[in-house]
């Protein structure tokens, strides 16, 4: 019983997660293709695999990597000290992400 039980939670998952993929054609420098390809012979997967590995990676980092710009307005105040609203990129990205999330 258990055994259909996972079964049946691994092709739910699975399910879900492939009707979050979308197609995307981009074009990209040639050297930058030769080491997709190079990547996918050394670990015995395809060019998508590898391609969509590098993207989601690089998307990540750069989320991380957005600095924080102390703005003027104070937001909150956490232990007697006053938080600021960022006035950096990250606020024009996270909206722009939450519209985007809802049309796609």
């Amino acid at each position: 019983m258990d055994t259909f039980e996972k079964m049946l939670n691994n092709w739910e998952s699975k399910s879900q997660e492939s009707s979050e993929w979308v197609e995307y054609t981009l074009t990209m420098h040639k050297h930058d293709l030769v080491k997709i390809k190079a990547f996918a012979q050394a670990y015995g997967l395809d060019e998508a695999t590898i391609t969509q590995g590098l993207i989601h990676s690089a998307i990540k980092e750069a989320e991380q990597a957005m600095p924080y710009v102390k703005g003027t307005d104070v937001i909150r105040v956490e232990e007697g000290e006053e938080i600021y609203a960022d006035a950096g990129k990250t606020p024009v990205y996270v909206e722009a992400e939450q519209k985007l999330s809802k049309t796609l």
